[in-house]
């Protein structure tokens, strides 16, 4: 008789191919919606307790997508942010080459997204490879044709937190609320870091200290 238990994670009915330059945010949430879940949901079930809204791991994310951990680490943008086993982490510049070009970063993660290889996008910008990835994994605000991520929480998203919070929503339930029914892919500690450090207070100051909002 096998007493062996069952995997916890076992491919999803329907399977999606990663898009080249995606986050691993964006892929969970087309994963989840082809397969008529919520978005939270499958986020939360891949990290699991007690870290619920943390990033999944990358073994967990491919064992439910159908598509082997190397697959996953070629495609995803911020692959190796995720976490794993006996996997190396990618080498990064020191510094951000895209300080004062941000539109170039924008326009190389479009290009990504259509397709293209990076060895070709290093080609095209005369930029290396560790830049071009650098442009695909600095987060950014966007819709859902990009699908990257949406920090800092300025502008548009900032407006939107701002009404959740009229609503009375806490922290746990903006992030739900933005990853099931919006365009902006935003990490729950950016939330929570807007909301008790750098949220506009009376006379437009941002909150340098005192009680953070209820979770």
């Amino acid at each position: 008789m096998n007493s062996e238990l069952p995997p916890r994670f076992a491919p999803l009915p329907v399977r999606l191919r990663p898009c080249l330059g995606e986050s691993s945010d964006s892929y969970i949430r087309r994963l989840a919606r082809a397969n008529h879940l919520k978005p939270s949901f499958l986020h939360c079930y891949l990290s699991g307790p007690p870290q619920w809204f943390a990033r999944p791991l990358l073994e967990h994310l491919a064992a439910v997508a159908g598509h082997s951990p190397e697959a996953l680490e070629r495609a995803l943008a911020d692959a190796s942010a995720l976490g794993g086993a006996n996997r190396p982490r990618r080498r990064l510049p020191r510094k951000n080459p895209f300080t004062r070009r941000q539109d170039l970063a924008h326009r190389i993660a479009q290009d990504a997204l259509k397709g293209t290889q990076i060895r070709t996008l290093a080609k095209r910008y005369n930029l290396r490879c560790w830049d071009i990835r650098f442009a695909l994994e600095t987060p950014r605000p966007t819709t859902t044709e990009t699908g990257q991520l949406a920090d800092p929480i300025t502008g548009e998203l900032a407006d939107l937190i701002e009404n959740m919070i009229s609503r009375k929503l806490n922290k746990r339930r903006i992030w739900i609320e933005l990853m099931d029914h919006h365009d902006y892919l935003v990490k729950y500690h950016s939330i929570r870091h807007y909301i008790d450090y750098t949220r506009p207070r009376h006379g437009g100051q941002p909150q340098a200290g005192g009680t953070p909002t209820n979770e």
